[in-house]
This record gives C-alpha cells, structure tokens and sequence, in this order.
C-alpha cells in the first residue's frame, strides 16, 4: 500500500466507526402532559409526575414530557379533548371526569359495586379490558392506559349526620361517573365539577357535601376542617383508577422500542400508585380520627340496599344505549362475577378469619 492509499484509509476509518452512532440516533420526541390536578397533589399528582420522568430518564431524553398541571395549559376537564386535538400528546385524570363525552369511560375508572384494584387489573391485562379500552378510544385518536387506582373510596363528607335514606334528599352533592345517575335516582342532586372547585363550593354552602378519593386526598384537600361527617364505603369509585391517555398520532409515532417502555412504565405505575394509595391512606385515616368534632360512620344499610337496587337499573340503562356499551356491560360485570365468585371461597374466608387473628 503507497502513501496515497494509507491516507485514504486513515480518512475513512473514523467516519466508518462513528457510522453506527448515527444510525442509532432517533428522532426526539417532546410531549406535554395536562393533568385535571395539580401536578403535586399527594398521590394522583406524583403518579403523574413519576409517569412522566421514568420514561424521560428511561428514555435518556428520547422521549421527554412535560408536566402541565390542572388548568395551567388547559382547562382541567379539558385534557382529554386537547389530546384529541393535538395540542398536548398525553393526559392524566380519571375517566369518570369524561362520561359527559362518552360513558364508557366510567367502566374504565370505577362502575357500581365493581372490581377492586387486583380485580381490575386482571380484567385489564388477561381478561380482555385493555383490547375493549383500544376498540373504544383507537377511533377517537386515542390510545389509553390505565395507571392504578385508590381501591374503595370515601363514600362522602357532609355537613349533616346521615342515618338514613331519607337524609339524602335533595343535597346538593358533588359526585362524577355512574355513581351521580344512581344517587339522582335516590334523590340527590348530584354535581360534577372539578377537584380544585370542591373546597370552595362547600365552604360558600353550595354544596351540602362531596366525595373525592380518600383519606390521604380527602385530608390534603382539608375537608376535615369544614364538615363534621365522613362516611364510607362508597359504593361506586371502586377501583377509583386514573390513566394515560396518549394521541394516537404521537403514540404512532414512536418507535417500537419507546411504546414498550410506555407499557412498562404504565403498568409499573399501575401498581406504585395504589401501593402509595394503600398506605398513604391508612396513615391519613389515623389523622383523621383524631380530628376533633368529626364524625366517621358507615353508610347505612338502607342506603347501600337502595344504591344496589338504583345501580342494577343504570347499568342496565346504560347498557342499552348501543351495541358497544352492551358489550362492555356484559364483559365487565361478569368477569367482577366470576372474581366475586372465586374470592367468595378464598379472600372471604380468609379476611374473616385474620379478623379473628387479630381481635
């Protein structure tokens, strides 16, 4: 080799060993999440923010979003319709806030005596959910996951003491999703409007009482400083889920590699979240019980026989508002019929017996 041909060859070498750094290089995604919540609001809050940094450092940057919280880039029960619209790629908030655009969205966050978070997650990931979710929201430009849930809710604060149906009656009530049709049929008028409003609705008495999530969110909120009742279970935000909610555009978008880790970071979300549910709300509940002039009770049994009976005829209207909803009616309740079924032999017995453990 001459002197001429070693230069050609020192000259080439490097451009074939950078070679492969520039055909791995990917284009940069840039998203904006909107969230309905503040964006550091214990629990809900976080779980977006740690959605959205695990797959920005996952990612090492390839994938980058942003966090905009409750009206900060649009209005909080906007967030839905701005991804539709492009103006931001992702989402956070619970389903139930978007039943006035499609009620399908309930089943999805928490349906009338329905699954439980473990439950949830089973129909979810093996029983069919997810492919139900994509069949529902894909045609819309969306492309949806769930990630996680608060298990069984506070039923609700009030200003009165409830001790029967007829303590109901005409309250003004803040509630979202299938649970405000069954207690307008019970006699409550029942109000949706967002997180943020709720506080200041029942202290200026334009609400007679709310729910929101439980005792860790309740407590963060301080309805423990204006009404005097609490009372549980609620019989409807069940599984209390929030999701991801992606635009189908720029979830197309994305490499193979990145929707995987969207996956992954969601189902880990799934679970991180109601883990920090579960013990954020047992600390809270501690707190609570010693607030001083609060009363914490269970709903009474005419209540919960009456919110049976008012959401077997929902849900069954519900279901006969098209073809798809039957669909999922029938898919969602009874798979929470054969879990129902199975931890009737195993979690029941079970429960009732480390009761008796540790009394």
């Amino acid at each position: 080799m001459n002197r001429r041909e070693l230069l050609v060859a020192g000259a080439v070498a490097p451009a074939i060993l950078a070679a492969p750094a520039v055909v791995r290089a990917q284009p940069q995604h840039n998203w904006k999440l909107v969230t309905s919540l503040p964006k550091n609001l214990p629990g809900p809050g976080d779980s977006a923010m740690r959605w959205a940094e695990r797959i920005t450092k996952a990612s090492d940057g390839e994938l980058t979003i942003t966090v905009y919280g409750g009206g900060e880039l649009v209005p909080p029960f906007g967030t839905q319709e701005a991804v539709e619209e492009g103006v931001a790629q992702a989402y956070h908030g619970s389903g139930s806030w978007f039943t006035g655009r499609h009620l399908a969205h309930a089943f999805f966050t928490s349906a009338p005596f329905g699954m439980l978070p473990d439950e949830m997650h089973a129909w979810m990931y093996e029983g069919g959910g997810q492919a139900l979710l994509d069949e529902f929201t894909n045609p819309r430009g969306l492309q949806i996951f769930i990630g996680g849930g608060s298990s069984v809710q506070t039923a609700g604060w009030f200003k009165k003491e409830i001790t029967s149906l007829d303590d109901l009656q005409g309250l003004n009530f803040r509630f979202s999703g299938f649970g405000a049709q069954v207690l307008s049929k019970l006699g409550v008028n029942a109000v949706s409007i967002p997180p943020s409003e709720i506080f200041p609705a029942l202290q200026a008495g334009t609400l007679d009482g709310a729910e929101w999530v439980g005792p860790d969110a309740d407590l963060a909120f301080g309805f423990q400083k204006i009404m005097p009742y609490m009372y549980t279970p609620s019989f409807a935000d069940i599984y209390g889920g929030i999701e991801f909610g992606i635009n189908l555009d720029a979830w197309n978008a994305l490499p193979d590699s990145l929707k995987t880790l969207v996956r992954t970071a969601s189902e880990a979300e799934s679970v991180r979240s109601g883990a920090y549910q579960t013990h954020a709300n047992m600390v809270a509940l501690d707190r609570l019980r010693e607030v001083e002039g609060l009363t914490i009770g269970l709903l009474p049994d005419d209540v919960m026989a009456a919110a049976a009976k008012a959401s077997r005829e929902v849900m069954d209207e519900v279901a006969a508002t098209d073809p798809f909803v039957e669909k999922l009616t029938e898919s969602f309740y009874g798979y929470t019929a054969k879990q129902a079924a199975y931890k009737k032999l195993y979690d029941e017995p079970f429960m009732r017996a480390r009761t008796k453990f540790f009394s």
